[in-house]
């Protein structure tokens, strides 16, 4: 530990598991109060309670990112449970699915948005009123490599993530003079979380393997705490000088 967040105020969405709550427990053990947020509210509460035991300082709320009411409900309880301070948004939130333009439903289409694009955009308009009258804070969006290059068969998540990168620069260039940096991390396949799961499918066969591997000059592909580590960076202040950038962190996939 180097408290490199120490006595910051950080809301972490989608923290219940994965990268999020790496993210979470690593702001934590740098000294940040931590705020898990997650649309499964045991899932929330048992994340906060395994922090708690290691002596980080967590609360947790229930959320679906794509309800409005409840983004400004449930962030005015943790705004005002911080004594009206809020230093860190990470927008971990998001999800993934299949299908190309010609065979995505569009009720799939929607929630891929609404939860990815809608969730980052309404948690931010609702954190960026306190962010804006303290004269500061840090936001980090959850963008992808499916947001640079194209993935056959996710159409809408690649569109979703594309939209994220692009709102991270416009909310750079709106706030950045305001003493708010907005950035965005960008991960390759991190295959041991859930999403991950998802992405490698169920073929997980010798060819297959080496087939989706090739894609990562690195030869493996990324852990959790990997993406974590890129989260902490953009919101500590080693990065004071990082706005509107999107952090590859991606063991190269997006080079070749």
């Amino acid at each position: 530990m180097t408290n490199r967040l120490k006595n910051k105020n950080a809301i972490i969405t989608g923290s219940a598991a994965g990268i999020g709550f790496e993210t979470a427990k690593l702001f934590g053990q740098e000294g940040a109060n931590v705020t898990i947020m997650d649309i499964s509210e045991e899932a929330a509460n048992k994340a906060a309670e395994k922090l708690i035991k290691e002596g980080i300082i967590a609360k947790a709320y229930a959320l679906d990112v794509t309800d409005y009411n409840a983004v400004q409900t449930q962030f005015k309880q943790a705004i005002e449970h911080y004594q009206g301070k809020i230093d860190i948004l990470v927008n971990n939130a998001g999800i993934a699915d299949f299908g190309s333009v010609d065979n995505t439903e569009p009720n799939l289409w929607q929630r891929v948005m609404a939860v990815n694009i809608d969730g980052t955009y309404f948690c931010s308009k609702v954190v960026l009123p306190t962010m804006l009258e303290q004269g500061s804070g840090t936001i980090i969006n959850c963008g992808s490599v499916a947001g640079t290059v194209g993935i056959p068969g996710m159409a809408a998540y690649c569109a979703a993530k594309a939209a994220i990168m692009g709102l991270t620069k416009q909310m750079s260039a709106d706030y950045s003079g305001k003493g708010i940096r907005v950035n965005c991390v960008c991960p390759g396949t991190v295959a041991t979380t859930a999403m991950g799961q998802q992405l490698l499918g169920s073929d997980t066969s010798a060819a297959t393997q080496k087939k989706r591997l090739s894609k990562y000059p690195i030869g493996r592909f990324g852990e959790p705490k990997e993406i974590a580590n890129g989260y902490l960076f953009l919101a500590s202040d080693e990065s004071s000088f990082v706005c509107g950038s999107s952090l590859y962190i991606d063991g190269g996939m997006t080079t070749i």
